[in-house]
């Protein structure tokens, strides 16, 4: 479960900004994952409660934030939503698709006092 790894980085990243920025306090961590990148959120959600208690932040609250597959079709120009497992044009059934959004992982923002 390499969701486990990814929750470490985001709470080095979280502490360096709290080191950064003198905060006391962290409440939040907003996480935007996409539909095809390879995070599992429910998976990130398991570790997050597995790690908290280990880390400075233990009464805080993680939210993920799933991000649709979204691309543009270089065929006939649909752009919108395409089915992440099967990323085919939903207009004209290309497989001439350029991926616009939907594979990342990003921390979106970090509330804190």
């Amino acid at each position: 479960m390499h969701e486990l790894g990814l929750v470490y980085q985001v709470v080095k990243t979280v502490d360096e900004v709290v080191k950064q920025n003198g905060l006391q306090q962290v409440d939040e961590m907003v996480l935007q994952v996409g539909e095809m990148s390879d995070v599992v959120p429910r998976f990130i959600e398991e570790a997050w409660r597995a790690t908290a208690p280990t880390t400075d932040y233990p009464c805080a609250k993680m939210t993920v934030e799933i991000m649709p597959a979204m691309a543009k079709c270089l065929d006939c120009g649909y752009e919108g939503h395409v089915n992440s497992f099967a990323p085919d044009c939903p207009s004209c059934q290309s497989s001439m698709l350029k991926i616009t959004s939907g594979r990342q992982f990003d921390i979106k923002e970090i509330i804190a006092k």
